[in-house]
């Protein structure tokens, strides 16, 4: 034994990374490991005597286990480290080689996990997002320096590189419901409607329907009718899983029903990839949007302070996913139309109406800098401009009746020219489906968040607000310290019961990153 632990920690001590390369074992960062392992004199963590000790036998488990954060077991050395086992399992007793195999895979699979749990295992930029402003994952030396300072223990120290969110959390006690728990549950038979069905309609699928929840059966004239005992389960259904419960059988609805176990256990996992990207330390304040709920929350002291409908961009506009910092309040905004409205909604309508741009108060400028001049929409022929042409020219809408941005508009500088803001047609606040809007995000309520924005300023009153809209004049009202606002893609959800709702992939974002998951881990989800 005195001579097996003399040839191991030499081995370690001298050269993990040349030990490595002669048993074949890929080490994430050669020098590092070296680095640590010189720090313990060449002693073994994870091997005790030719054995696997206490904190292999942890670190083994909670490996096996990777799953549960939506990760794949096999990124960390899984299968080889069986495979040294043999036929006995951990408890097997192993010779000079496997035991040195061991250890190093034993390493390299806890640096692997703790940046795996860390941040982004994709490139941000497959997505069309700025990797600075996410979390990345911690480096291997960093890894192994948390490990060598370690006196909580292998499990607790591994917990804490993943987010300690309610929301994380949540999420992945549901994955283990439905991995552990349903594997042997039937997947709910397929339903198809033509529209939106509504109680008191005949349609083909009802039958499915009241078989699925369990109602009795009725007459031959009346199986086919959507009746209100059905409608009463729908309604039911739909407040369970965060759906406005009318009854009506819609797109969401429609999806919420056809969901099968695979296809949550795949929200699941493309969320928590989500979730481990965002940063975790935040300030006392800032405001978060969801996409996909169309909902925004601003939070003061770790509590919702303001919860909200939002509208946010329609698919072929989508708004995209990014952090920035919200310097101010700019209250009766003018709106300089961005150039993709310009060219496929205002010039499609200018020529049909030159007097378009005259009906919605908008000016009309050509040139830029001290060149710029107004322009009368009217001498110009537009039925000859082509889309391209539209870039010599600048339409900007005063404050009033017809701005799209309304009254309030959050002042947050970003690359992509996005923005919280008020609206002119509140009734789109009514509908469910709330991804209406050509990337920005509309609020409800915007003078809450104006008054949440500025409330820290020294003399403000929330009164000022109304004061200020009613002069009709722009003014810029700027924050001495400033908040982040975070514009987030979340298809799976935590409740106010505490419950998980999925909703659904409007930009198809969690088929894409489904794609990315993939390559990394080598098999498909």
């Amino acid at each position: 034994m005195r001579r097996f632990l003399q040839i191991f920690w030499i081995a370690l001590l001298l050269s993990p990374a040349a030990a490595a390369e002669t048993i074949n074992v890929p080490l994430s960062d050669p020098a590092a490991t070296e680095k640590f392992y010189a720090a313990r004199q060449g002693e073994p963590l994870w091997v005790y005597g030719s054995r696997l000790s206490l904190n292999g036998k942890t670190l083994l488990d909670v490996m096996r286990r990777s799953w549960e954060n939506g990760l794949n077991p096999e990124s960390y050395h899984v299968a080889e480290i069986d495979a040294l086992f043999g036929e006995n399992g951990p408890d097997s007793q192993l010779n000079e080689a496997n035991a040195l195999s061991l250890e190093l895979l034993m390493t390299d699979a806890y640096v692997r996990y703790a940046r795996d749990l860390s941040g982004m295992r994709v490139n941000a930029k497959d997505l069309a997002m700025d990797p600075a402003q996410w979390r990345q994952k911690i480096e291997p030396a960093a890894a192994l320096d948390a490990l060598a300072q370690n006196t909580a223990g292998i499990a607790p120290l591994l917990a804490s590189f993943e987010p300690q969110t309610q929301t994380y959390q949540r999420l992945k006690i549901e994955l283990k419901h439905l991995v552990e728990e349903t594997k042997d549950a039937d997947d709910p038979v397929p339903l198809k409607f033509e529209g939106i069905a509504k109680p008191g309609k005949g349609y083909t699928d009802i039958p499915k329907l009241r078989e699925r929840f369990g109602l009795p059966d009725v007459s031959e004239n009346e199986m086919y009718t959507y009746d209100d005992a059905l409608a009463a389960k729908i309604m039911e259904f739909q407040a369970e899983r965060g759906l406005k419960p009318d009854g009506m059988i819609g797109e969401r609805t429609l999806f919420a029903l056809n969901l099968t176990r695979r296809d949550k256990i795949h929200q699941l996992v493309v969320n928590l990839e989500r979730l481990r990207w965002v940063p975790q330390e935040k300030p006392k304040r800032f405001i978060v949007v969801n996409m996909p709920s169309a909902m925004l929350w601003a939070i003061d002291d770790g509590k919702i302070a303001h919860e909200m409908p939002v509208i946010v961009g329609r698919p072929k506009r989508a708004t995209p996913v990014f952090i920035t910092q919200i310097h101010g309040v700019r209250f009766n905004p003018t709106w300089t139309v961005p150039p993709t409205i310009k060219e496929e909604d205002i010039l499609p309508e200018l020529r049909k109406d030159p007097a378009h741009l005259l009906d919605k108060g908008m000016e009309l400028f050509e040139g830029s800098g001290e060149e710029m001049r107004t322009v009368d929409p009217m001498s110009v022929d537009w039925t000859m401009i082509t889309e391209k042409e539209m870039s010599r020219y600048r339409m900007v809408q005063i404050p009033g009746a017809h701005n799209p941005l309304g009254t309030v508009r959050v002042l947050m500088p970003n690359p992509q020219n996005i923005y919280l803001h008020d609206t002119n047609h509140p009734t789109m606040f009514e509908k469910y489906d709330r991804a209406l809007s050509s990337g920005c995000v509309r609020m409800k309520e915007p003078e809450k968040i104006a008054d949440f924005i500025l409330s820290y300023q020294k003399g403000w009153k929330t009164e000022k607000i109304k004061e200020l809209i009613d002069k009709g004049k722009t003014k810029d009202l700027y924050v001495d310290e400033k908040m982040p606002v975070f514009l987030l893609y979340y298809t799976a959800w935590v409740d106010h019961n505490g419950g998980v709702v999925y909703g659904m992939d409007i930009y198809d974002h969690d088929k894409k990153l489904r794609q990315l998951i993939e390559k990394v881990d080598g098999f498909s989800i």
